[in-house]
């Protein structure tokens, strides 16, 4: 992978967090439970369901992302979460 394509998904992967974190976040607090989750929980929400396609909006990257293994996809997004947790 190139690094111009790393850091396309990385920011795919971070328009992705931006778009859903809140409304995960909320729906957390709603529930009853502490508005947090852990970096791999963040990372599983952020590849799911194509949900990079749609909030990342670029096709070339995204198509690019779809054939990695789940670990390389893990690795091209980790840049876009370096904390350990995520919350409020």
């Amino acid at each position: 992978m190139t690094p111009e394509m790393k850091k396309r998904i990385t920011i795919m992967a971070s328009k992705t967090w931006n778009a859903i974190g809140g409304d995960i976040l909320t729906s957390l607090e709603e529930a009853g439970e502490d508005a947090i989750l852990d970096q791999a929980t963040v990372i599983e929400v952020v590849c799911d369901a194509d949900h990079m396609m749609m909030y990342g909006q670029d096709k070339e990257a995204y198509e690019f992302w779809k054939r990695l293994s789940f670990e390389e996809k893990e690795n091209a997004v980790a840049k876009a979460f370096p904390f350990k947790t995520y919350g409020w």
